[in-house]
This record gives structure tokens, C-alpha cells and sequence, in this order.
């Protein structure tokens, strides 16, 4: 099936929720955050305001450090930003998904660069493990910053399920395989590390100084990142204890609502930038944010970004809570994010003008950024076809693979 074609984002959001609350939704619905989640995302951005500030970042898209990134894994360890959903025994604060989002958003406000993000994934797949030596070997070190981990759940070019993987087991618990382009791997202490196996996929531990793990640092589009091919070749593995067979598709849907959460704290960074701007900018005598067609394609913007974050917000909760939706949401939250991402820097881009261009604005950052958040995870283009599916019903057009099942 292609892309599902809709003109206006806002329609197809309403459209969407229209479905999934006649074939889901029960009873009361609370799009808000708490006062303490409020709490906790304004103390990340004030952080942020303080230590980083757009010109660090791009300093460090300029000149990536090293240095840098640890002195920022220091701190987001030091205010358990990593620990959010590691239980209070793992040196983690025992919070859920929702919690983890905010500060994810946060960290997408400032642009942080992206090695934080990889460590909090990192610890909450890691928070996966029922095994509690397991956790305390791995977990509590990565929480406390005195361990550094990246994640490799899929292939280049590979699809955003298990079908994506192109590392395997063997038997005697080897990994061999492509395990992709992995964020901030020259740095980590470990690979968390996707596999298939005769049981099904599972998520493994390697240790990345193993001569059979091959990291060749590449060039990514996302300046706010480092990245290396990822290549394993009879690599020992402790893979991880899970209870139950569909951990992995939790792990990716998990990823999916973090890397949306990043997504949507960039757009609305780039969307305040944009207004600075345009009621600052004169032209023909008068702010050039006051002629009507800028005015409406701010508006539009706005309301998308409204909407999807507050349906983020309720994704993760619904994750939290087990509610029998979150798996389509998902879905719908990340196809409408990505689809926001593009528009959103575009316009910031076209509507700055010839300054929007150049290297010395931090267009170009949140352009990349957000193009990064679009297709991690998948676009609209692979999430639209999951959610034609819970809506249209099984049968109505060629069989695709859903991460986690029907919804």
C-alpha cells in the first residue's frame, strides 16, 4: 500500500482520532501533564538555557567533542535524566514512559546533542531485563554515568520491525552481522544490540572494544550527533532476560514515542525562533508576520503542533497504563510528527530568508535535526500504512508488517 494521501495535517489528525475513538477510546481522556512533569521538563530546558544554549551547539555541530558529550552524559546522570524508568534499586527514580518523554521533549527544545538521548534509550532497554544481577551489572553503572551504552536495533535500509535485523545468533551465543549506523558508538563502553535467533529477536550486550565488533565513525545529515558503521563478527553476547516474547516490539514502539518527544520539543523551538522573527522583520513599513499568508501558515503549524503534542502526550501514558491503543497511537503521533517536521523546517527556513541559508543561523541545525526525527523510527510513509490498517480493517489491501501485531 502507498502512502495514504491526506492535504491537511490537522484533518488527518482529527480524522484519525475520530476512528480510534469509536474502535478504542473509553472513558475519561487527560491530555495534560502533571505539575511535577511540568516541573521536570522546565528544569531541563532551564539547564539547558544555562550550560548549552544554541551557540554551544553549534559549536559542537561545528567541532564535535568528545569531551563535550561526556561532560553532558555527567550531567544528565548527575540530575537522572538516564534513570527515569530504572527502578529506584537501580539507581533509577522508578518513573514511567510519560516521565521520560517530557524530558526527551526538553532535551529536542535545546537541541541537546544527541548522545544523551542515546544513553536514555540505552537505559530504558536495559530496564527491560527481569534479571536483577543483570541490571545491576549493566544498568546501575549506565544510570550512575560510570558506563557508557549505545543501541543498534536495525540494518541500513531495513524495515522498523524485526524484520529490520541483519545481526544473528548462533547457538553458542555469537553475533554476527550489519548492525546498522548506531549514534555515538566510538564512545560506548557496550552495544545494545538487536539479534535474531531461533527463539525470536532479542537484545544483547557487547561489549564494544571486542575485536569482533568493527566501529567506523561516518558523517551523519544531524550535525548534533556522532555516528559509526556498526559491523559484528562472532561478537560475545549476554542478551537480555525478558519475560514475555514481544519485549522487543515494546522497545521499538518505546524508541518511537522518545524519538517523537525529541522531534516535537525541536519544532517547537524552531516555531518560537520563526515568530521572533517574523515580528521582528519589517518590511513595506511593517512586521512582515502580520501578512496574511505567513499568518495562516503559522497558525496551521501551530495548531499541528499543539495537537500532536498533546496526543503524544497520551501515547505515552497509554503506554504506561497498558491501554490497548498505545500501539496505534504510536503510530499516529510519529506520521503526523514527521510530517510536521518537514513543514515546520521549511518554513522556518524559507521564512527567515536569505539568512535562513546560511551556515551562521541555527536554521540549518533544526532543519537537519528534524529531518533525523522524521525518518528514525519510521515516517509518515511507514507509520501511515499501520494505522490504515487499525482503521480500514485486515484484508481491505496487501499484507504489511505491523511492529507488535494488529493493533
Amino acid at each position: 500500500m502507498g502512502r495514504v494521501g491526506f492535504t491537511s495535517l490537522t484533518y488527518f489528525t482529527h480524522a484519525l482520532w475520530t476512528v480510534c475513538h469509536s474502535r478504542k477510546w473509553t472513558g475519561d481522556m487527560d491530555f495534560g501533564l502533571s505539575e511535577e512533569q511540568v516541573a521536570m521538563g522546565g528544569a531541563v530546558r532551564r539547564w539547558l538555557d544555562r550550560h548549552l544554549g544554541l551557540a554551544r551547539v553549534a559549536e559542537y555541530a561545528d567541532t564535535p567533542s568528545a569531551g563535550f558529550d561526556a561532560g553532558l552524559r555527567r550531567a544528565a546522570a548527575d540530575l537522572n535524566w538516564l534513570g527515569v524508568t530504572a527502578a529506584p534499586s537501580d539507581g533509577g527514580l522508578g518513573l514511567g514512559l510519560l516521565d521520560l518523554a517530557v524530558v526527551a521533549e526538553a532535551l529536542g527544545a535545546g537541541l541537546a546533542p544527541a548522545g544523551v538521548g542515546t544513553a536514555m534509550a540505552a537505559c530504558d532497554i536495559l530496564a527491560t531485563s527481569i534479571d536483577p544481577e543483570q541490571r545491576r551489572r549493566w544498568l546501575a553503572p549506565m544510570v550512575a554515568g560510570e558506563l557508557i551504552g549505545a543501541t543498534a536495533l536495525r540494518a541500513p535500509g531495513g524495515s522498523w520491525d524485526r524484520d529490520g535485523i541483519a545481526v544473528a545468533a548462533t547457538r553458542d551465543g555469537l553475533l554476527s552481522g550489519d548492525a546498522g549506523i548506531v549514534g555515538h558508538a566510538q564512545e560506548a563502553d557496550i552495544l545494545l544490540v538487536a539479534a535474531t535467533s531461533a527463539s525470536g529477536p532479542a537484545v544483547s550486550v557487547v561489549a564494544a572494544g571486542h575485536p569482533g565488533v568493527s566501529i567506523r565513525a561516518v558523517e551523519p545529515v544531524d550535525p548534533t550527533m556522532r555516528a559509526a558503521r556498526v559491523t559484528l563478527t562472532e561478537a560475545p553476547a549476554e542478551p537480555l532476560s525478558w519475560a514475555h516474547d514481544d519485549v522487543f516490539e515494546r522497545i521499538v514502539q518505546r524508541l518511537t514515542v522518545l524519538v517523537s518527544a525529541d522531534l516535537v520539543g525541536a519544532a517547537g523551538t524552531a516555531m518560537r525562533i520563526t515568530l521572533d522573527h517574523l515580528r521582528g522583520r519589517r518590511q513595506f513599513g511593517r512586521a512582515i508576520g502580520s501578512f496574511q499568508a505567513i499568518q495562516h501558515e503559522l497558525a496551521e503549524l501551530h495548531v499541528a503542533w499543539t495537537t500532536i503534542s498533546d496526543a503524544l502526550w497520551y501515547t505515552a501514558h497509554a503506554h504506561d497504563t497498558g491501554r490497548d491503543d498505545a500501539v496505534l497511537m504510536t503510530s499516529v503521533v510519529k506520521s503526523r510528527a514527521a510530517d510536521l517536521a518537514r513543514r515546520m523546517s521549511a518554513a522556518m527556513v524559507q521564512f527567515h530568508g536569505a539568512i535562513g541559508f546560511t551556515w551562521e543561523h541555527s536554521a540549518h541545525l533544526f532543519f537537519k535535526r528534524l529531518h533525523r526525527d522524521a525518518y528514525d523510527f519510521g515516517d509518515d510513509g511507514w507509520h501511515d500504512s499501520i494505522v490504515a490498517t487499525a482503521a480500514i480493517g485486515p484484508g481491505t489491501h496487501p499484507a504489511l508488517s505491523l511492529p507488535g501485531g494488529a493493533p
